[in-house]
């Protein structure tokens, strides 16, 4: 079965190559490079990553143990930009960059840091309280309540960059045979993937950022996007599983439904192996928490 491995880039510098999406810190490039044990070990078959520096430098050491990806060099004359099979062989996917302009336009005054106050939070740093006061009969299942694009305000103003990301998403993974079917929202193997053992088994690791990998989960599986936003969260490092369960009629005359099951989220085992721990950012205000932890804290 298809497994696709959202991994969320190692603790960012945000100052240090600033124009190219950053960097990451010391702590930051021992987390990466805790990874890449753990992702030869699963056998990685395809991968990819954010334009972003800090997510394309977590890959680079990241796949470095696989020689399909590897980057054993550095051209002085491209910036100290990595060569050979990881500029060959990773993709670069724009969609998967941060979503960096998905701002909160309201409830400002009742996030608590200085950081807020520099600069509109992004919308997964939501107040928790707050989206689940406003979702609170949607997810009690009522069904002539509206969905979520109506019932939060902030949210719905970025309903059409949702639907975007949803749709780059979902060309990505018809590319490896997983396609959606609009008409009952399910995803379906395509018959040269099916009929393919190798593509079949296809591992995908896909380095991305913190907003985008939790908006990811939240389309994959069906879920309100606030609802993920404020309530769930990814590691600087951390590696969320997706396989695509297949489901098939017992008289096998219909294409393979593949279903995304989450086996696992924001995994940090690589870090343990390693004698690591999850990383206190610089960026956090006052408070020693890990990177993407913002806002709700007094």
């Amino acid at each position: 079965m298809v497994r696709l491995y959202i991994i969320r880039h190692a603790d960012p510098d945000y100052d240090t190559n600033r124009a190219q999406g950053g960097s990451l810190t010391t702590n930051g490039m021992k987390e990466a490079a805790a990874l890449a044990h753990y992702l030869k070990n699963e056998g990685i078959t395809h991968a990819y990553t954010s334009p972003l520096g800090r997510a394309k430098l977590t890959a680079e050491l990241g796949l470095r143990e696989i020689l399909q990806f590897n980057c054993n060099e550095h051209d002085a004359s491209n910036n100290g930009n990595c060569t050979n099979n990881f500029d060959m062989n990773v993709g670069i996917e724009p969609w998967s960059r941060e979503l960096s302009s998905w701002r909160q336009i309201s409830h400002l005054q009742d996030f608590p840091t200085k950081q807020s106050q520099k600069k509109a939070p992004a919308i997964w740093d939501f107040p928790s309280p707050i989206i689940r006061n406003q979702l609170q009969e949607l997810s009690q299942g009522d069904s002539s309540t509206p969905g979520w694009k109506e019932s939060c305000s902030d949210y719905s103003n970025y309903a059409e960059n949702y639907k975007d990301f949803c749709s780059h998403l979902d060309e990505f993974l018809s590319r490896h045979g997983i396609i959606k079917n609009d008409d009952d929202c399910n995803y379906y193997l395509s018959q040269d993937t099916a009929n393919d053992p190798i593509l079949r088994k296809s591992k995908i690791a896909l380095f991305c950022h913190g907003g985008s990998g939790l908006t990811m989960i939240a389309h994959l599986l069906n879920i309100p996007l606030p609802l993920v936003h404020g309530g769930m969260w990814l590691a600087p490092s951390s590696v969320t599983t997706i396989l695509f369960d297949e489901y098939t009629k017992p008289d096998k005359t219909e294409p393979i439904v593949v279903t995304p099951r989450m086996i696992s989220m924001g995994s940090t085992n690589h870090l343990s192996v390693a004698g690591l721990s999850i990383s206190n950012s610089s960026y956090e205000d006052d408070f020693e928490r890990p990177s993407g932890i913002k806002h709700n804290f007094e």
